[in-house]
This record gives structure tokens, sequence and C-alpha cells, in this order.
């Protein structure tokens, strides 16, 4: 185990001052050792980390208590210094409250070397990131597609709107949902001011909480974007904000921020922003036939980015440019979504979900070199995070992994070149930026791409 040391002790210093400072990165491992020592390998794998909203620690025991919890508690104490929770930081068998942590689901196994311990993460924000991720979900042929990114400037607002002209111009229907809250774009790409609905997706979440709306509400968050043509495939456009933000914009904050909270119902039961958002969806698509959903998420790993990702059961297309930026992100956020098909694994479900991850390598040069270097480095890391082991296959057919020059992997990205004519994408001004005649030599391979979801879809659903 390694800690972050103050550095070298001063003269005036005594020892006890240079011990090594415990960080948030190291403590649970020192917690984790400790437990070890003191209770054992069996109660320890078997029992219940407790990481609080500021990162204190506590431990939930299967054993009943014993002589030496005075000892142990100073230990742990002394092993993981203030990040100890102060007042109860362990719990033993048929005391109160821990029958209740020992059953809750939501812990995730974590591998410390040759120790694994379930951690019960209580999250203030982000915890929309411990949920279970949801499977694919089919609702009338209609394939769901989420872009994503870990930054902007990526140009994945603009795939999405050429996604959505490209459809409608072959007869296809689609549904557009904004999910970017805190910088919403897709309603002046795809609908211009004078086809913006009165409401959208954040209107939507703070009036259903409060009064549930009903069915024939929800014309008034739906735009029908103007690549809608006689004789062609329908866009329907729900931007993040509608006209009432327009004309009372010093409630945009004060919606934001209930937006993005739990919802209680009668009942009093809790509906997760996740909830909240599939439900928006479900009844958007119940509505009328479409042939595909797309939806734009907030870049970064942000709380919003969550339900977006995991709780759609939608292919998340992962926009990136070959970069080391690029890849250290994403490894951030699969080494997360590794904890969660780890609790599924255990829970004896396959974690098919994990096949609905796709990159996209935006702004490609045409160096075939860069691509397939940056193809490698997919690789490695879906194998490091999502793919089952290499010796897997031998020993479970349905293994879910990938050879590294398998072009329908998961890590095999969709391509879309670098073309500086979509610099300055603004089809808001210049609608010929969404003619074929445009995009079609940058994005084509991209549209094969998503065409080959599409109909995976409708055949899944056949």
């Amino acid at each position: 185990m390694e800690a972050i040391g103050r550095g070298p002790a001063r003269e005036d210093e005594s020892p006890m001052n240079s011990t090594p400072r415990v960080t948030f990165d190291t403590s649970i491992e020192y917690f984790a050792r400790t437990l070890l020592e003191t209770l054992g390998r069996d109660a320890v794998e078997n029992g219940v980390i407790i990481r609080d909203g500021s990162g204190h620690l506590s431990f939930a025991s299967n054993t009943p208590a014993n002589g030496k919890r005075e000892e142990i508690v100073a230990k742990l104490k002394s092993a993981v210094q203030s990040y100890a929770r102060p007042d109860r930081i362990l719990s033993f068998q048929n005391e109160y409250g821990v029958d209740r942590i020992l059953a809750d689901p939501s812990f995730v196994p974590l591998s410390l070397g040759d120790l694994t311990v379930r951690l019960l993460d209580r999250r203030i924000v982000g915890s929309a990131w411990l949920e279970s991720p949801a499977s694919v979900k089919q609702l009338d042929a209609a394939a769901r597609l989420v872009f994503a990114s870990l930054k902007g400037g990526v140009g994945r607002s603009t795939a999405l709107a050429v996604a959505a002209a490209d459809l409608a111009r072959r007869n296809r229907n689609t549904l557009v949902i904004d999910l970017d809250f805190e910088a919403p774009g897709l309603g002046d790409f795809l609908l211009g001011d004078d086809r913006i609905p009165d409401f959208g997706t954040v209107d939507f979440l703070v009036e259903n909480a409060i009064t549930p709306l009903v069915d024939n509400e929800l014309d008034c968050f739906v735009g029908v974007s103007g690549l809608t043509a006689p004789g062609g495939g329908r866009v329907d456009v729900v931007p993040s904000f509608g006209k009432t933000a327009g004309k009372h914009p010093e409630n945009v904050l004060a919606k934001l921020s209930r937006a993005m909270i739990e919802e209680v119902a009668s009942d009093r039961e809790a509906l997760s922003v996740t909830g909240r958002i599939s439900q928006l969806i479900d009844r958007l698509t119940e509505r009328g036939h479409y042939d595909a959903i797309l939806i734009d998420s907030r870049a970064g790993l942000s709380e919003l980015m969550a339900p977006a990702i995991l709780g759609l059961g939608a292919t998340v297309l992962l926009f990136g440019t070959a970069q080391k930026q690029t890849i250290e992100g994403y490894r951030a956020l699969f080494a997360g979504l590794k904890l969660l098909a780890e609790r599924d694994r255990m829970r004896g479900d396959d974690a098919s979900w994990r096949s609905l991850f796709k990159p996209v390598h935006a702004k490609a040069s045409l160096d075939p070199d860069s691509t397939a270097r940056y193809r490698d480095e997919l690789y490695y890391l879906f194998s490091e995070f999502l793919y089952d082991a290499e010796e897997a296959p031998a020993l479970q057919p349905e293994a879910f992994t990938f050879d590294i020059d398998d072009p329908t992997a998961p890590h095999s990205p969709l391509i879309i070149p670098f073309n500086p004519s979509f610099a300055e994408f603004d089809s808001a001004r210049h609608t010929n930026q969404l003619t074929q005649a445009f995009y079609e030599q940058t994005f084509r391979q991209f549209m094969d791409g998503l065409d080959e979801i599409i109909a995976g879809a409708a055949d899944l659903a056949a």
C-alpha cells in the first residue's frame, strides 16, 4: 500500500507529524487490510464497507460481536486517520441497521489485489453511476442511440443533426431528444425559432414531478423539424428548453436545480432521474412509430451523463478524437463500468449491456497508421475493463470477448474524417449544411454504421 507523503520532516517536527497522509485513494485499502488482520478473510469478504457522502469509512460485519471491538476500532482509526467514521466505525451482526446494510443490493465488488470487498458507496451526487445498467430496450422496433462524449468540440451534436437529416431523407421517422441541459443546441440546429415547442425536456422533469402530465399535454414538448418533408421521414424534436425559457429566463437555473433530483410519488416511492428520463422517452415513443431515437447527452462525467448511457437501454456512441486525453477519460469511465459488470455477474446476470458501447473516431485524419493506433488503444481499453478474460472462450463459449482485428467488435470505431467545412457548423443559419451534397462525403461511413445498428434493432423486434 502506498500513501502520499508530506515531504521531508523539519527538525522541529516529531516522527508522528511525518506520518504519511492517508488519502481518498489509499483509505479503502488501508481499511480493508486492517479488517483482514483483525477479523479474518471470511468476515471481510462477506461484510460490507460503507463509504459515506463525505468519504468516511465504516464496516458492517456478518459475524457476531466479539470482545475485541475497542481494539479493532482503535486499529482502524489509526490505519485510516481522518477517513474513519467518527461515530460508528464498526458494527456486528444483529446490531441495529446491520441486516439492512448486508442485504443492500447496490454494493459494488472492489478488488484489492488478492482481496475482494463489497463497497456500499453513499453518494450525495453521482449516485446515478451506481444504478444497474439497462440492457437493450426495444419499443416498436425503434433503435435508441445516445450521442455521448467526454468533452465538447468533437462534433457530437453535429453528427446527430446530420443523422436526423439523412434518416429523414431516406423516409425514416426519428425522435430527437436533447439531454444536454447545460449547453443545449439541438433546438437551434433542427427547429429554428418558429418551430420551437412551448416546453422541453427540463420542463417535463419539473412539471411531471409536480402534477403528472396527461398524454395530450405532451404535444407542447415536441417540435416538428423543417427536415420533415412531404413524402419523407418525420423528425420530431424535444429540445432542452422551449419558448417559455425565453419568456421567463429568470427561471432557467431554478428549473435545472429541480430537474436533477429524485421524484417522490404519492405512494412515497422514489423515482430516480434515470427513471424519469426513461419515462419521458417511453411515453413519447408510444405516441408514434419511430425508426430511431437519437439522444444528445451532456459531455463529461457529470451526473446527467449517467442516465443517458446507463439507463436507457440504448447503443451509446462514445465520440472522441485520437488523443491521449480521450483514452484516459474513457479509462476512468470504463473502470467504473467494470465494477457494475462484476456486480451483475455476482448476481448471475451476464451484463449484456456491455455490448451497447460503440466508439466514434471523430475528426479522424487520413493517416491509416493513426486510425489503426486509435483502434488498438480502444481494444486494450475494452479488454482491460469490459471484455471477459482471454482464456474465457475456452471455458465459456458465450464469453464476451473479441479479436483486435474484428471490424464488427464493440471496440472497432465508427469513423468521421476531419472536414474543415464543419468547423463552424450552424445549420440554423446555413440550412444547406444538412443537405446530402454537403455532408455525404464526410458522414457516409458513419451513417452506414448507424444503419446497421438500426437494422439490428428492427430484426430484434421482429
